[in-house]
């Protein structure tokens, strides 16, 4: 039987999709993607039945490179698709130089936060075979926020990694997370974290026990001070205090809180929706910054 959170959360999970989708549509529709930026589309990563994919954005002078960013959308963890980040991720990579991988992964609830972290690990080692790719700058958007973080932090600590139940070995490192209007701290009875924890397939009832700081990932964060970290908010972001927190926590964090400027407004992941405003420019700039600075 469900709990009255869970039902809460499932409730709140399809106002969140209805309302993303109906304001996400006229602005996928209306985009523009940079031209001078080659993609490798729909390529599928996992090599299974879940038919995952990602999109692999270049400069048009980067033929190869052994670094690239990868690109976690967000969506609550329970909505969205690369697509969203398309053209973010296009931009980024053309101001950059580098290139972007942008992923695709199961969402919850049919997936747990475990899951989820492991594919990350499985698509960046699908990146290493299959195009040479040794260094990764993980950044995301709100819910890829997090997971960009929290996946960075277990790429560097096996410790991390096998609290989460994630046991991929990873065959490239990661050096840096820019997470974008991220949350990092969540209700553990709330919506989405209510999500976090799934079912043991082999024992349904079982649930894998998460540690209680994936509810708060400050508490790890700050064990890794080689991990360059780079934190985009804004004036209007609803996630702006989680991510001042953070700052205060990691002190040689990158960090940029856009203000509004007459009509254009700093809401919540603003350089994803409109990455040729002047504050996404900055933003796309300090993530490529924290990416080429050394730590």
């Amino acid at each position: 039987m469900k709990s009255l959170f869970r039902k809460r959360a499932e409730r709140e999970c399809k106002i969140w999709i209805k309302n993303c989708t109906e304001s996400d549509a006229p602005r996928l529709a209306s985009e523009t993607y940079p031209a001078d930026v080659k993609i490798d589309e729909d390529v599928n990563w996992s090599g299974d039945p879940l038919n995952l994919t990602l999109d692999y954005y270049r400069p048009f002078n980067v033929d190869s490179s052994k670094e690239c960013f990868l690109l976690i959308h967000g969506g609550a963890f329970c909505y969205g698709t690369k697509v969203l980040d398309k053209c973010f991720g296009m931009h980024l990579a053309r101001y950059s130089g580098i290139p972007v991988a942008n992923m695709d992964y199961t969402l919850m609830p049919e997936a747990g936060l475990s899951k989820i972290v492991g594919q990350i690990f499985k698509c960046m080692n699908f990146l290493t075979a299959n195009y040479g790719i040794q260094t990764f700058h993980l950044t995301g958007d709100s819910a890829g926020g997090y997971l960009a973080m929290i996946s960075a932090l277990a790429a560097r600590n096996s410790h991390i990694a096998h609290d989460l139940w994630v046991f991929e070995k990873l065959k490239g490192k990661v050096v840096s997370t820019s997470p974008i209007c991220g949350g990092f701290r969540y209700p553990p009875k709330g919506f989405p974290a209510i999500f976090f924890e799934e079912a043991q397939t082999e024992h349904p009832k079982v649930k894998q026990r998460l540690p209680d700081y994936v509810y708060d990932i400050s508490k790890i964060a700050v064990l890794d001070k080689d991990l360059k970290v780079c934190l985009i908010t804004g004036e209007d972001d609803f996630l702006r205090e989680d991510n001042h927190k953070l700052k205060e926590i990691l002190s040689d964090a990158l960090f940029y809180d856009a203000d509004n400027e007459g009509e254009l407004h700093m809401h919540h992941v603003f350089p994803i929706a409109h990455p040729e405003w002047p504050q996404s420019v900055k933003a796309i700039q300090l993530i490529t910054d924290n990416a080429t600075r050394k730590a």
